[in-house]
């Protein structure tokens, strides 16, 4: 539902687009202001709703996301590390799991591993890289500012700048090898996986739990913009920023479906809740994905909230049109400016699934349609809009400016 992090995970949690949870403005002005909108009071996250269904769960969270947002509500343990990043972190995740073992849980993990900076060198040319060489880029996350600064041979800035210095210093910043670099951090990810599974089988409560595998955003790699190609994301809807992977597990069955229309990120909220008969709260605006397609009072996608605090572009997709616009100077709490649209585009993904070819201004009849769909979604933003009653601002932690600096955002 939206095309970063922040917007994209608390929609994730709680089933709702950024235009009503309120995790939907730019960071990159958040040096100056230090403030930040919170989390709508209207709006609970599926840990809190989970808990008040039972009493007994707990519900436990590894995610290094910031606490004064509202990323925290409903968690009875709370750890702002990435479990990921190495092996002291994960045993951290697996004691957690071994003590849990008698309990219903609600257990939520969030890794950085698949984003820049790139840490994993499995895939990139041999050739290119010394053992040496290698153990820098893998051990990077985890390595001290004194290290860093010996290796990159300059005084270090943070750990983000860092290393796209050493990749240019080294000529592996272009889009071959930072794919290549990705694509080993999707590779230890999956390996971090199958280490959960196999950890939940030993403890035999692998049948009784159901998974669920997404990524908040995607990845541009010169796609649509050829110079953008690194931590590119965040400004633009193509499918290349939005269109991830869901994959559920559910507990106690073998069969297999793939569901070929298309899903979103609020949709996984109200498919726990149904699957464990919860009452899906008025606030919501996802659908189950246990409900057939055809009985869906919903059949559109919606996603907003660009990181930029002097544009916004809003994206609605029903079947294979999608339809992107984009506004100047956005304000409210919706960050909309209806009558300052200054681009449209339209695309049909089925005969054009790599969104080469705008139709807006191709022929009226396609005017007509964008109209339509732009009607929509003013009309779902709107309503969106409504149940969105934050309370204001809160200040952002020193250690998440840090951390949103090493990630390149600020």
């Amino acid at each position: 539902n939206g095309c970063w992090t922040m917007p994209s995970h608390m929609s994730l949690l709680n089933g709702t687009l950024p235009s009503r949870h309120n995790i939907n403005e730019c960071w990159a002005e958040i040096n100056d202001q230090k403030k930040y909108p919170k989390l709508s009071e209207s709006v609970k996250t599926i840990s809190e709703i989970l808990k008040q269904k039972f009493t007994n769960l707990r519900t436990l969270k590894y995610a290094f996301l910031p606490k004064s947002l509202g990323f925290s509500k409903g968690f009875d343990l709370d750890r702002t590390i990435d479990p990921f990043v190495n092996k002291k972190r994960f045993k951290k995740l697996t004691t957690t799991l071994e003590e849990n073992r008698d309990h219903n849980f609600f257990l939520f993990i969030h890794t950085w591993w698949v984003h820049s900076p790139y840490t994993n060198s499995y895939f990139l040319n041999k050739e290119k890289a010394t053992k040496k060489q290698r153990r820098y880029i893998d051990n990077f996350m985890g390595m001290g500012k004194k290290k860093r600064e010996e290796i990159i041979g300059r005084k270090s800035k943070s750990r983000g700048p860092d290393f796209i210095y050493y990749l240019k210093k080294k000529g592996w910043f272009n889009p071959t090898d930072c794919i290549d670099l990705y694509d080993g951090g999707i590779r230890y990810v999956d390996k971090y996986m199958g280490k959960i599974f196999k950890k939940m089988k030993q403890l035999g409560i692998y049948d009784n739990v159901m998974f669920i595998i997404v990524s908040d955003h995607g990845e541009h790699f010169t796609e649509h913009y050829k110079n953008k190609f690194y931590s590119a994301h965040g400004f633009d809807y193509f499918e290349e920023f939005i269109k991830v992977p869901i994959i559920i597990k559910f507990p106690h069955t073998r069969k297999q479906r793939t569901i070929d229309n298309p899903v979103s990120l609020i949709d996984v909220v109200p498919t726990i809740l149904d699957y464990y008969k919860i009452k899906i709260p008025q606030f919501i605006q996802g659908n189950s994905l246990l409900i057939p397609i055809s009985r869906k009072p919903t059949k559109y996608i919606v996603s907003e909230a660009v990181t930029s605090s002097h544009v916004e572009k809003k994206m609605i997709r029903i079947g294979d049109l999608k339809y992107i616009i984009q506004m100047r100077k956005p304000y409210t709490k919706g960050r909309v400016n209806w009558g300052n649209i200054y681009n449209r585009r339209l695309f049909n993904l089925k005969t054009d699934p790599l969104e080469k070819q705008n139709l807006y201004n191709q022929a009226l009849e396609y005017k007509r349609v964008g109209s339509k769909l732009e009607n929509l979604l003013k009309k779902v933003i709107n309503d969106s809009i409504h149940l969105n009653n934050s309370t204001g601002e809160v200040t952002v932690d020193k250690k998440t400016i840090q951390q949103l600096r090493d990630l390149g955002y600020l």
